[in-house]
């Protein structure tokens, strides 16, 4: 009889028919070539279609990213460059940005260049441009039952008198499944108060993100807009009826050409199971990627839209515990937000693909009006 692993999802693997795990999926590291230096990466196979890249150097974010034939994240013109404490002055954050499936922001500040009572900010924070340890990577073994993998690793960003953090991040793939679980522990290993904020940059581009792709989400929502240079966003009121329509991709808009963009800040209302569930969805392509996620941890989505005419067509959902604006600009409490000495926050952040009808129907339902809020 053959010996049959099976997944919670997806087909069975019969273990008379492999001798290495590799040919199923797994993960695989390396070295990349790149502009400056060599980048470390891990290579993730989910076995179920799902490939991405995760850049070792850059904190352990998610790069490149596909489904069988499909890219699913935005790369910008820069390409994965080793990091360089250059990127975590003003905004020079963009010279430095892959783009990529996840980009983590923070974990002092992050959303633009501007004063606050620690002293001026950079672009989003030097995480992404901060390199990791690994301490665990763990390939699946379906020979042993186990069809999980996983990634631990460390990023520390400290400064002599503070602050300190350590991020300890786990990323978890199941053999068969096209998912991605990513779980992050913050810590203040100074001794002083600091200033907290973390935001999951999750980057969608062409071919998956295409005009007439639809945005699933639901809440109270701020209109926010970048009319001046270095990314200092505002907040404009906008009617319901407008902030609705900014829920489909339009054809490439002129007034995105160079450093043109929008979004909307959102308080994503949770599913009956406590959990919000926002995403998107390619009809024509019956494709679907989820982000599931804790509003207690992650209580606020920013939904960053930059349709440039020249190929800049990028778009991201963006989890997240602080404000992009900062105090001055942004009346909401955690605006203020603060990490006290030995203290530790904890996320969790779930990208699923989806591609039987089923799926899709069931992010559908979790749509819903937007409304303005504030």
């Amino acid at each position: 009889m053959p010996r049959r692993v099976q997944p919670k999802s997806g087909p069975a693997f019969d273990l008379n028919k492999f001798e290495n795990v590799q040919q199923l999926g797994g993960i695989r590291t390396g070295v990349l070539d790149a502009p400056g230096g060599g980048v470390r990466v891990a290579l993730v196979d989910t076995g179920a279609g799902l490939r991405f890249t995760v850049a070792l150097d850059r904190g352990g974010d998610i790069v490149d990213a596909s489904y069988n034939d499909v890219g699913l994240a935005f790369l910008s013109p820069n390409g994965l460059r080793p990091p360089n404490p250059s990127y975590q002055q003003g905004a020079e954050w963009l010279r430095g940005w892959a783009g990529g499936l996840v980009t983590t922001c923070g974990p002092e500040y992050m959303g633009g260049p501007r004063g606050e009572p620690g002293g001026p900010t950079s672009l989003h924070g030097r995480y992404s441009s901060s390199p990791a340890v690994v301490e665990t990577i763990r390939n699946p073994d379906p020979r042993r039952g186990r069809l999980k993998m996983e990634i631990a690793l460390i990023v520390r960003d400290t400064r002599m008198f503070g602050p300190a953090f350590e991020i300890r991040r786990t990323l978890r793939c199941t053999l068969g499944r096209p998912e991605i679980t990513i779980e992050d522990e913050v810590t203040n290993v100074g001794d002083t108060v600091s200033a907290h904020h973390w935001l999951y940059h999750c980057n969608f581009g062409y071919p998956f993100l295409d005009q007439g792709v639809r945005f699933i989400y639901r809440g109270p929502a701020q209109y926010w807009t970048m009319p001046v240079p270095e990314g200092q966003g505002i907040i404009q009121p906008l009617s319901s009826a407008a902030l609705n329509r900014l829920k489909r991709v339009p054809a490439a808009l002129a007034a995105h050409a160079g450093a043109g963009e929008r979004g909307v800040i959102v308080g994503v209302e949770p599913q009956t199971d406590g959990l919000c569930r926002v995403g998107l969805i390619n009809a024509r392509r019956r494709l679907g990627v989820e982000l599931t996620y804790s509003p207690q941890s992650l209580p606020r989505l920013a939904h960053w839209q930059h349709f440039g005419p020249m190929g800049s067509y990028a778009t991201a959902l963006e989890p997240f515990h602080g404000s992009l604006l900062g105090r001055a600009r942004d009346p909401h409490p955690l605006a203020e937000t603060v990490l006290a000495p030995g203290k530790s926050r904890n996320y969790s952040l779930q990208l699923r693909v989806l591609y039987t009808a089923n799926a899709l129907r069931d992010l559908v339902a979790c749509d819903g009006p937007l409304r303005p809020s504030g």
